[in-house]
């Protein structure tokens, strides 16, 4: 019994509910600030250098109740963003808008590459008709954030050659504060701990951001850091088919994955 927006069956399901993903979170969010509409959002409505963690964790909070919670849990988030997002506006450095549909589309295509490559690198690229359907159902997640259905590229093949293009154009990074923000990412000043924690981080943060967008944004990477993350990589690899669920899988998932089961039940007993 599904009462949310996507079934359990869904490639929306079993492409988000891998803890791995979570290895991108950095990347996705430097590939958003290098559009220069989505940094100086970001730049003048967000502490974002003391609170990188702060928006990290709503961003994903906010993923993770459309992709698995109820309807109820999605229209309340739906709402929630879609206010904030509205004062997300100015005029300096130059115009911006946090309901661009340009900038929604591009924010909705780093977290499609970035999960979809998650995959690729820690267990296997997914089938193409997995591809077709998980683009369908992050089409129908982008939605919530506003962005209108007819915006941007409608199939996988439309989307691949729209995602490489935006990163040879010259529109991403094109603007310092693209930069800075992205900086704000990897050396974080608070809290405490993830400063500390941030050295380890680098390498996954640094690596999984594409070229030439690294090199725009003068990302510190290093050799060293394809060799480290590609070992990583592999032992999560060899680790998955004897993972526990509660390690293997976010917890928004399990508990989505319990309460359809319990409906279910009901449902089945009240049929009796």
């Amino acid at each position: 019994m599904n009462d949310g927006l996507f079934p359990p069956d869904s490639a929306m399901w079993r492409m988000n509910r891998e803890h791995f993903v979570l290895l991108g979170g950095a990347s996705a969010a430097i590939l958003q600030a290098a559009h220069p509409m989505v940094a100086m959002g970001v730049a003048a409505h967000s502490e974002f250098r003391d609170d990188v963690i702060g928006r990290l964790r709503r961003t994903l909070d906010a993923v993770y109740v459309i992709a698995f919670g109820t309807k109820e849990e999605v229209a309340e988030v739906t709402r929630s963003v879609r206010s904030a997002h509205a004062r997300v506006k100015g005029d300096a450095p130059q115009r911006y808008s946090a309901m661009d549909p340009d900038a929604q589309m591009w924010v909705l295509a780093t977290l499609i590459a970035t999960t979809v490559e998650m995959h690729r690198r820690c267990a296997a690229l997914p089938a193409r008709d997995e591809l077709d359907r998980f683009y369908a159902d992050m089409r129908l997640f982008g939605r919530s954030f506003g962005l209108d259905a007819a915006v941007g590229p409608q199939t996988w093949d439309e989307f691949s050659a729209y995602y490489d293009a935006m990163l040879s154009g010259p529109l991403l990074g094109s603007h310092p504060l693209c930069a800075e923000v992205a900086h704000s990412i990897i050396h974080p000043r608070r809290p405490l701990a993830l400063r500390l924690l941030a050295p380890a981080l680098l390498p996954f943060a640094c690596e999984y951001v594409p070229e030439p967008i690294r090199t725009r944004l003068h990302l510190p990477w290093r050799g060293w850091h394809r060799g480290a993350t590609h070992l990583f990589e592999r032992c999560i690899a060899l680790l998955l088919p004897i993972l526990p669920g509660f390690v293997r899988y976010a917890p928004a998932y399990r508990r989505s994955n319990l309460r359809c089961a319990q409906t279910s039940a009901i449902m089945e007993r009240t049929a009796q």
